[in-house]
């Protein structure tokens, strides 16, 4: 099946201008939160997320980059349900990521009340998932076979190398550059182990898609039984398709792990099996 024409990418904001930004965010709208918050209790509240009035919701967390604007945007464009971004904020060398001003997503975290869920509501959410899952998929990566950021750029994700290695030209080169990262101890279980990772190179190209990178269910808002918003897209770029499952999965005993391998585009388990080796021999080179 021919694939679609990903939309085109936006423009990053000027220097000056996120730098007004990100002093607003910063002096003005979370001031604002903080009062707003004293007054409504009620609201969900965690370290770097400020809820704002009129819907809206300001982030400023560790890591927080304007590509994850960029995504949100594509994102939106192809129909998936994100918070509409409205601005990103630059806070200069008094701080090394951004901030932020977005819609907030009604609902609650799925990770809130995934063991509350009704068996029939559980398999709502996982059949909307998958059809956001597979609309990804149907867009065709804008820098041909090159691994990279969504802009064409540096990959980034809780189990990449030091959170970010360089993009890579194509499927072979980004795994040579994770497998650059294995640190085997010698023992003929890592030598096995590492035969293991290896394998991964045997296998036919996948699909270099658009990938969310973090799907886990603290990332997919909820409400009434039906899937309300994905949040989180810091880590969105194109990569090997199997990636959005096998990134979480390595979680074997893991209910939403279990859940993620009934979807029906899932059909990874030797990548999975080889992806579990990589790991296991390059998780000290992660910074979670």
């Amino acid at each position: 099946m021919s694939q679609l024409q990903a939309p085109s990418l936006p423009s990053k904001g000027y220097s000056l201008a996120n730098r007004i930004r990100g002093w607003i965010h910063e002096f003005v709208l979370i001031p604002i939160s903080n009062l707003y918050c004293r007054r409504r209790p009620h609201l969900h509240r965690e370290a770097g997320i400020y809820p704002l009035p009129f819907n809206l919701l300001l982030k400023f967390t560790t890591g927080t980059r304007e590509e994850e604007c960029l995504a949100m945007v594509v994102a939106h464009s192809i129909g998936i349900p994100v918070p509409r971004f409205i601005s990103y904020g630059d806070h200069g060398r008094r701080c090394s990521w951004g901030s932020i001003l977005m819609t907030r997503i009604p609902g609650r975290p799925l990770s809130d009340v995934f063991d509350s869920l009704s068996p029939s509501e559980l398999e709502t959410i996982k059949d909307e998932l998958a059809r956001h899952i597979s609309r990804m998929r149907l867009y065709s990566n804008p820098w041909g076979r090159r691994v990279c950021g969504i802009d064409g750029g540096d990959v980034y994700g809780a189990r990449v190398p030091m959170r970010h290695i360089s993009a890579c030209e194509d499927e072979a080169t980004f795994y040579a550059s994770l497998l650059r990262f294995t640190f085997p101890n010698g023992s003929e279980e890592d030598a096995r182990t590492l035969d293991t990772a290896r394998k991964m190179t045997s296998l036919p190209p996948h699909g270099i898609v658009f990938t969310h990178g973090d799907l886990w269910h603290h990332n997919i808002m909820v409400s009434d039984g039906h899937i309300t918003g994905i949040i989180d897209w810091e880590w969105a770029g194109w990569l090997p398709e199997y990636w959005e499952y096998t990134s979480i999965m390595r979680w074997t005993r893991s209910p939403w792990s279990q859940l993620l391998a009934t979807l029906p585009g899932y059909k990874y388990e030797k990548e999975l099996e080889y992806d579990r080796a990589l790991i296991l021999l390059s998780e000290n080179s992660f910074k979670y």
